[in-house]
Order: structure tokens, then C-alpha cells, then sequence
């Protein structure tokens, strides 16, 4: 398992104080303690050591500072509204930190203000490569995502993997041969990039009374799964007949050569505050996989 620079120091977690109840309070100074680097996920694993800490803050007024190269641990995104339809979008572009040339930081904020629809964060490659769903063995990442909501209660996020498919002819290549293969994920209306039938959603962001619990969400903020219809025409007589027709997902990582211009599409109904902490652990992502119900 790849070691991150990044993680063997102790890491500054926010610059701004942010208002929270006792039961949510965030530590100016990460944890820096051992982490015990563990090949398998275990939905039991102590978040303790070491770890990068983002906290993506939600604001009524738009900033009007420049926030670029501020290399903070916070991100501004428009607050938006509990009303579901009356969500704010926020895409958070990102950028492999292993092709930086100004930086040996593994995890950076580039651009903190999102308030005017784009802010931008680095990151390593996760470690795994691109496959056909379900997997039959453990997929490892390098390290682990997981996210809280904090805040006032009510609020919550949905967070999108989008990009761009800029290699057609190896993702379809994955798949068996067909008369037909067509990608069927939905495309961002403002970009046109395709983005993931997975999604991070307001069932781990929901900000609800109480304390809040860390979800693991390496899965759905390393990769885009795509899913694919692929048509045999088994009859030959150039028509889709009953039974012809079948569903694939395949999961590709963020930074594969198959996908460019990748982003976190953050959809705000009210969320004041989520929590996002990178640990220098691997999980098995092949655990999210679904083969139904996307």
C-alpha cells in the first residue's frame, strides 16, 4: 500500500472556527497518533491517527475574496434550501496531486471558493484500476474517504462523481462483444459530463438532532460507474427482441486514462457543514457494489 507524504505529519484541520455543539466539535489539530494501515475494511475501524481533514462549509452570501493556492482545509459551497427542488450546485474539480509540481502536499484545497459554482482539490490516485461489476475479490484503495454531516439540523448533500469519457473504445472494450453498447449514466446538464449512477446521498448527509457518525465513502468519491447496455443481436433480424438487451456496470477509478476534467458535483439542500476526513487505509470498494437498483 502506497505511503502518503501527507500523513506523517500532524495536519492543521480548518482555519476558521465554525460554530458546533459539543458532540461536534472539530479539532483545530488532527489526531496523530499511529494509524494501523489494514488491507481489509472493517465496518468497526477506529477513526483515529493520522488523517487529512476538508471541511466543506455551506454559505448564505457568496465570498468575494480570492481564495486560490490558499491550500486551507475548507470549501465554500452555496448553502441552498431544505425545499428539495431548491438545491445549489457547487462542482469541485479535481487534480491529481501525484502531477503536481508546486506541491508535496497528497491532499490540498486549490481553490476554496465554490460560492461562484467551482472550487478545485488535489488528491492521489486511489490505487485500483477500472472494473466489470461485481467484482470476485477485494478491490483495495490507498486510502479511505469518510464523511459527517455537522451543523444545524435539518440540511443535507448529495455528492456526484462526474467527467468526461474521453476513451469510448477501452471502456466498451471491457465488455463482452455486441452489435450495440451505449452508456446510459446521465450527463450533467451544464458540462455534459457523464456522471455516476452512485451517488453519496441524504442518507449518509442528512444532518439530523444528536451526533453524527462517519460514513465511509471511499467508493462513491474515487470513481464513476457507468452503466452500459449492451444489445446482441441474437436472432439477427436487426430488431431488439425480448431478452437481447443487457445491463453492465463498470466502476473507473478517478485519473484513469478512460475519463478527464473529473468532479465532485455537490448538490446543497441546507447542509451548513460536512466533515470529510482522508485516512491512510485501504477499503475494499468492491463492498459498494450493486448490480441492481441503480
Amino acid at each position: 500500500m502506497k505511503k502518503f507524504r501527507l500523513f506523517s505529519v500532524l495536519l492543521l484541520s480548518g482555519l476558521l472556527a465554525v460554530s458546533c455543539s459539543d458532540d461536534e466539535i472539530i479539532s483545530s489539530t488532527d489526531d496523530a497518533m499511529n494509524v494501523k494501515g489494514s488491507e481489509t475494511f472493517a465496518k468497526d475501524v477506529a477513526l483515529s491517527g493520522a488523517h487529512y481533514n476538508l471541511n466543506i462549509i455551506g454559505v448564505q452570501n457568496p465570498k468575494t475574496a480570492v481564495m486560490d493556492g490558499s491550500n486551507g482545509h475548507v470549501i465554500f459551497v452555496g448553502l441552498g434550501s431544505k425545499n428539495a427542488e431548491d438545491f445549489v450546485t457547487t462542482r469541485i474539480y479535481l487534480y491529481d496531486s501525484e502531477l503536481s509540481t508546486d506541491s508535496d502536499a497528497d491532499f490540498r484545497v486549490l481553490d476554496a471558493n465554490g460560492t461562484d459554482g467551482e472550487a478545485s482539490f488535489e488528491l492521489p490516485k486511489p490505487g485500483y484500476d477500472a472494473y466489470v461489476l461485481p467484482s470476485s475479490e477485494p478491490v483495495m484503495s490507498d486510502y479511505s474517504i469518510y464523511v459527517r454531516p455537522l451543523g444545524k439540523p435539518g440540511g443535507w448533500s448529495t455528492i456526484t462523481t462526474c467527467a468526461d469519457l474521453i476513451n469510448q473504445t477501452d471502456l466498451f472494450g471491457m465488455l463482452p462483444a455486441a452489435d450495440q453498447k451505449t452508456v446510459k449514466n446521465v450527463t450533467d446538464g451544464v458540462t455534459g459530463a457523464y456522471c455516476s449512477v452512485e451517488q453519496v446521498g441524504a442518507d449518509v448527509t442528512l444532518r439530523t438532532k444528536g451526533k453524527t457518525t462517519f460514513a465511509n465513502v471511499t467508493a462513491e468519491l474515487t470513481s464513476i460507474v457507468f452503466k452500459i447496455e449492451i444489445w446482441i443481436d441474437a436472432n439477427d433480424n436487426d430488431v431488439v427482441d425480448e431478452g437481447e438487451v443487457t445491463i453492465y456496470y463498470v466502476r473507473v477509478p478517478i485519473f484513469d486514462d478512460m475519463i478527464d476534467g473529473e468532479y465532485w458535483k455537490y448538490d446543497n439542500n441546507g447542509l451548513k457543514l460536512l466533515q470529510c476526513r482522508f485516512y491512510p487505509f485501504g477499503t475494499d470498494v468492491s463492498l459498494s457494489d450493486l448490480t441492481s437498483g441503480w
